[in-house]
Order: C-alpha cells, then structure tokens, then sequence
C-alpha cells in the first residue's frame, strides 16, 4: 500500500515508452484497485492522470530537443505513414487534434513527440493536452471502479491474446528481415 499510488504514477507513465500493456488497461486498473482494496479513489485517480500526462510532457520534451532529426529518423522506420498521416491530422485539425489523439489508440503515445518535434507551443499543447487527458483516465478509471470484478476475466483473457499478437509480431519482424536480407543478397535493394 505505501509504494501503491507510486506504483500507479509508474504504470501509467511507463505505458508511453513501451510497457506492454494498453493504456486503457492501466487506467482502468488504477479504479479497480480502489474498489478491491484500501486505495482511496482521489489520490489513485491523481496517480493514474498525472502518470499520463507527465510522460506526455516527456515526449513532448524529447520530440522538442530531437526536433526534425526525430521525425526524420521515424519516417525511415515501420512507423513512417503513421508520423505522416498525424502531420497531416495535425494540420488540418490544428489543436484539436492533440484532444483527440488520447482518444486515438496508437496515435496517443506518437502525438507528443510529433507535437513537440514540430516545437508547437508548449502552453497551447497543454491547452488541448491536460483536459483531454483528464477526461480519457476519468473515463477508463470510472469504468474500473464500475466493473472491479469483470476486469480480472478480461485481463485473463487478453493475456492469451497478448501473447499470440507478440508472437504474430515476432515472426512479422523476423520474415521482413529475412526478404530484406535475402534482397540485399540479390542486389534488388
């Protein structure tokens, strides 16, 4: 219980650089445990949004002092058409779209470093950002709080799916490096 909303504040922040878990998943965790346990809703609820929104800021900072060569570097990846097409929502929604991009599975945890990267304002990215985010983990905290019990079962149950997406994923990235490998070979790239 003493580590318990530090461990709330890591969880959520961690999902941003990677952690397997969806993010949906540990918001809503951050309620269950509220109503399973002694943890007090308010401070669990703090621990859950500032997690998000202080790994959102990193981003931000990290898209800001990387800059172009960020984007640049991302768009000779896997993820190129996807740090293209959220310039170009970024573009045509102006600060909107950083509001919807929490709402965006995917798109949420690429949004600040191209907002930053970009240098878009910091105090009109938190504009669009603290609300957004306050309302996304109310929402999925609210539901864990609703549905402590049925949590669990859907856990259980993504675990196995989980594994078979990271194994689909593995052997993914192992085929393409061998047709990459095997066009080099053949001179065909």
């Amino acid at each position: 219980m003493r580590y318990g909303y530090l461990s709330m504040f890591l969880v959520n922040w961690l999902l941003l650089f990677g952690l397997p878990i969806p993010n949906e998943f540990a918001a809503a965790f951050s309620g269950v445990v509220t109503e399973t346990s002694d943890f007090e809703p308010f401070p669990a609820f703090l621990s859950a949004y500032s997690g998000l929104i202080t790994s959102n800021l990193f981003a931000y900072g990290l898209g800001w002092l990387f800059g172009h060569r960020l984007i640049e570097w991302l768009k000779t990846t896997l993820l190129h058409s996807g740090i293209e097409r959220f310039q170009q929502f970024l573009a045509s929604k102006g600060s909107w779209a950083i509001a919807f991009s929490f709402f965006l599975p995917g798109v949420r945890w690429a949004m600040p470093y191209v907002v930053g990267a970009d240098r878009f304002p910091l105090g009109r990215y938190l504009l669009f950002a603290l609300p957004a985010g306050f309302v996304w983990t109310l929402a999925y905290f609210s539901l864990g709080r609703s549905f402590p019990y049925a949590y669990e079962a859907i856990l259980g149950q993504l675990q196995w799916l989980l594994i078979a997406l990271s194994i689909v994923a593995v052997l993914s990235l192992l085929a393409y490096l061998i047709i990459v490998r095997k066009g080099r070979k053949d001179g065909q790239i």
